[in-house]
């Protein structure tokens, strides 16, 4: 089968990550996969250095929709699907499922389309008239036949009731991730000193970019109620964004100095988690956040907003605390309860690491190859199954 993988950036984040999964397992297979992504990314080496992987980089895509630029794309995507007759068109990110969409419709080709919805192009954060425009270029892309895979069951209803697409054409397949770097025995005394945390210290640890959806700001203001007259509270951001600034700000000015901290992208996740007590993220808006996963099966208490997938994730009062969006005192108050119950925080640690294996990406892998009509018992199959379920039980 020859497979065209398209994303819009390959940034750090569930999407691309998910895409970067696909594209290995397909090869694996002995599957022709092609990636289609614009040219910058923390990811883009991560491809490049895959084998077998034909990638296409084109700079002039980009996340911003610029009308003239983005026409000159999709013509030039409709002109490489009808070249290289790809059997399986896969889209991930909202741009490149509307565009990827609607260029195969254009280009009568290929037969099989399958958009990830990651999280809808839509949210409730967007002006209604914004947010109308964007649920009605979703209904036009979501042609009869073309699949949509959403990322949890509260991400396809959000599609239902919408009315984008038809019941017949939409899957779930859940979030799975490779639990063996959170798994692995870590020396946690020996990465808090190198990372320069005290042994008294509580480490609340984000993960995620500095946008609006992931609300660093909102973890910043509950950071400075929780951290007030608390001086063995740190609160850190493996992450970058343009909130950065503004976040540091909010801390400083609530009297935080070097507990908060921004480290910028990091991939020592592993290492961060084994040294944190707490997951955080205050998200807006999310699909299913792959950051809580990696959290949970670190054994790690989450406090997490209760939006969209994540409830189906984090069981409130039993893995994690779960609290309105834009909560600040909501949050601080959960932050504090973990503070000062350590015994709470080795519970719910052990639930969410337990809970942490229905999230596996052995199963994710079998239920997309059922998506795309491929058999899982074949040789080349069970390789890769045996390689993910051997990998999710260590």
């Amino acid at each position: 089968m020859k497979v065209l993988q398209f994303v819009t950036r390959l940034d750090l984040g569930g999407a691309q990550e998910t895409c970067l999964d696909q594209c290995r397992f397909l090869l694996e297979r002995g599957h022709e996969v092609h990636l289609l992504s614009g040219a910058e990314g923390e990811l883009v080496d991560d491809a490049r250095g895959m084998s077998g992987l034909t990638l296409h980089l084109w700079p002039e895509w980009q996340h911003p929709v610029r009308p003239l630029r983005d026409a000159r794309c999709f013509l030039r995507l409709v002109g490489l699907l009808r070249r290289e007759r790809f059997d399986l068109l896969h889209t991930h990110s909202s741009k490149s499922g509307i565009f990827g969409r609607l260029a195969a419709r254009l280009a009568r080709t290929p037969r099989l389309a399958v958009h990830h919805v990651h999280g809808w192009s839509f949210n409730r954060t967007q002006p209604r008239p914004v947010r109308a425009l964007y649920i009605l270029l979703e209904r036009m892309a979501a042609r009869p036949g073309f699949l949509l895979l959403s990322c949890s069951h509260e991400t396809d209803a959000q599609g239902r009731r919408a009315g984008i697409g038809r019941d017949e054409d939409r899957r779930v397949v859940r979030y799975g991730i490779d639990r063996r770097p959170n798994l692995r025995y870590r020396d946690r005394d020996a990465i808090r000193r190198r990372l320069g945390l005290g042994r008294r210290e509580l480490l609340f640890l984000q993960l995620g970019n500095l946008k609006s959806q992931k609300d660093p700001l909102t973890f910043a203001r509950a950071a400075v109620l929780a951290g007030k007259n608390r001086n063995r509270l740190q609160f850190w951001i493996a992450g970058d964004g343009p909130l950065r600034a503004e976040a540091q700000k909010i801390a400083s000015d609530g009297g935080l100095d070097d507990r908060f901290r921004v480290l910028g992208w990091r991939r020592d996740v592993p290492d961060l988690l084994e040294a944190a007590d707490v997951l955080v993220l205050t998200s807006r808006f999310e699909g299913l956040p792959i950051a809580i996963l990696r959290g949970m099966a670190a054994g790690r208490p989450v406090v997490a907003t209760a939006v969209d997938g994540t409830p189906e994730a984090v069981e409130h009062g039993k893995s994690g605390l779960l609290v309105q969006p834009g909560d600040v005192q909501g949050i601080a108050e959960a932050l504090e309860s973990l503070t000062t119950d350590a015994s709470a925080r080795r519970r719910m640690g052990r639930a969410a690491r337990n809970r942490s294996a229905l999230f596996t990406s052995h199963r994710a892998t079998m239920e997309t190859l059922a998506v795309y009509g491929l058999p899982a018992g074949s040789a080349g199959a069970n390789r890769v199954l045996k390689k993910s379920a051997l990998a999710d039980q260590e």
